[in-house]
């Protein structure tokens, strides 16, 4: 999909940003999903709402459950499930990471990526978690290069880690 950087940035003070909420109770999080942050991220509030609002400025919503993966291939099913990608199979570090920096990103303004169990598999296999970050903080970066805005949240709880939260 190719990408066409937003005309406008998003105007925070804009009444209809979030529908019926007062700006004041929108969670900093949703406030900040769309001055493009992008990145790997906790979540540290209510994913429906960031969801929802991600949907309403028309961002791609992919959804990653890894709560019943134990290791690398199961990430990469998962993975490929979640991005309706064929042809990863077993393959390596070097493949996924390829095939996320290739995603076609035609349509939507921005793609949010809301991982949920993904404590399961920290906790299962760290080093593999630690290259599936590593592999998602390249694909953000490769991302934003294409000026397209993309964000991976952590949804839910895990053990302790250094990524910052949204």
């Amino acid at each position: 999909m190719t990408t066409e950087p937003m005309e406008e940035p998003v105007d925070l003070n804009d009444p209809d940003l979030f529908g019926s909420l007062e700006l004041d109770d929108a969670p900093v999080a949703v406030r900040e999903a769309f001055e493009g942050r992008r990145g790997v991220h906790l979540l540290d509030a209510e994913v429906g709402l960031v969801r929802r609002e991600a949907l309403e400025h028309q961002w791609h919503a992919v959804t990653l459950d890894t709560s019943d993966v134990s290791d690398r291939e199961g990430f990469v099913n998962a993975l490929s499930d979640a991005f309706d990608l064929s042809g990863l199979g077993a393959g390596s570090w070097d493949v996924l990471d390829q095939h996320l920096r290739a995603l076609d990103l035609d349509e939507p303004n921005g793609l949010l990526v809301c991982w949920e169990g993904w404590g399961t598999f920290a906790e299962a296999d760290p080093d593999s978690f630690e290259m599936a970050i590593e592999i998602f903080q390249d694909a953000c970066i490769a991302w934003q290069y294409d000026k397209f805005q993309a964000a991976v949240l952590l949804v839910g709880d895990g053990p302790e880690t250094d990524l910052p939260t949204w």
